[in-house]
């Protein structure tokens, strides 16, 4: 049996004891967010956050900016695409977490208001994310970023839209991103591994199932929707992967990260034991959480300093 860790365990026990989610998807949501923001650190004060938004094919692409304050030059870009399967969450859920990584790593963060599914299915949201890494890779400096210094960040869906946005950069010859982290990243919506059947603590095949059925269709085999099943991964940019052994998505992750090595891409990978999906997020209630987010931040720091 996994460890789980007890912050973990608690989290766990927590949800056990709710009652299942009930009423139409719109509550669905706003109940998911409020569990979400109920597990977030305290973040700090001095961040300034704004709303801009990106044309796009005749919509507006809203996005939350985060950048420290009092500081006139410009920034590093993290290009934060946030989970949820793309259907649950919104850039107002990760709040906290993105306050933490602009302060930590000295950088302007960008949060996607991608459009969700089910009313939105693939390939929208991800066309929503690449259409603004193109913008910031020409135009960052019109929001106070280095456009020659951006790293895309994912977590679980985010993951999976973080992957294929940098895949959509090479493949389209487009100004790369110089780095990519994947938070248990989903990357094979097909996935039959192992893990996906013998574990599962908060997030589970089934659920998993269901909400790639709702957001790819029949579209699970399209390595835009896979990046796990892309032909050709030389030339990406370095990786850092993040996953948890009580996750089914465990062995999505250590695949990518064993197939970008085979690449010649520079990877780090690294699971965190007995935590939960989503447990980045969760530094209000887990320790863990709080030194991912450490973690993740002094990477990005030296990847995009470094280059």
């Amino acid at each position: 049996m996994t460890f789980v860790d007890p912050q973990a365990q608690a989290f766990l026990d927590r949800l056990s004891a709710a009652p299942p989610p009930s009423g139409d998807l719109a509550e669905q949501r706003e109940g998911f967010s409020a569990l979400w923001r109920s597990m977030a650190p305290q973040p700090p004060a001095e961040i300034a956050m704004a709303s801009r938004t990106v044309e796009y094919e005749g919509h507006s692409i809203e996005c939350l900016t985060y950048r420290p304050e009092g500081v006139e030059h410009a920034l590093p870009v993290v290009l934060f695409l946030h989970g949820g399967g793309g259907i649950m969450l919104a850039p107002e859920d990760f709040d906290a977490t993105s306050r933490m990584l602009a302060d930590q790593v000295g950088a302007l963060v960008v949060v996607v208001r991608y459009r969700r599914a089910p009313e939105h299915p693939f390939p929208q949201p991800l066309d929503d994310c690449i259409a603004v890494y193109r913008w910031l890779a020409e135009s960052a400096v019109d929001w106070g970023g280095d456009s020659a210094r951006i790293a895309v960040v994912g977590d679980s869906a985010g993951g999976y839209l973080a992957a294929a946005v940098a895949q959509d950069a090479k493949d389209e010859a487009a100004q790369p991103p110089l780095a990519q982290v994947l938070l248990y990243p989903m990357l094979d919506m097909a996935g039959a591994a192992p893990s996906r059947f013998d574990r599962g603590a908060f997030v589970t095949d089934e659920g998993l199932r269901a909400t790639i059925a709702l957001h790819f269709g029949d579209n699970v085999l399209d390595p835009r929707a896979s990046p796990l099943r892309a032909p050709h991964l030389g030339g990406l940019p370095s990786t850092l992967i993040i996953t948890t052994d009580t996750d089914p998505l465990i062995d999505e992750g250590r695949a990518y990260a064993h197939r970008l090595r085979a690449a010649g891409v520079p990877v780090s990978y690294f699971c965190y034991e007995g935590q939960v999906h989503g447990f980045f997020s969760f530094g209000g209630a887990m320790d863990e959480g709080n030194r991912c987010v450490a973690h993740v931040a002094s990477w990005l720091r030296l990847a995009l300093t470094s280059n």
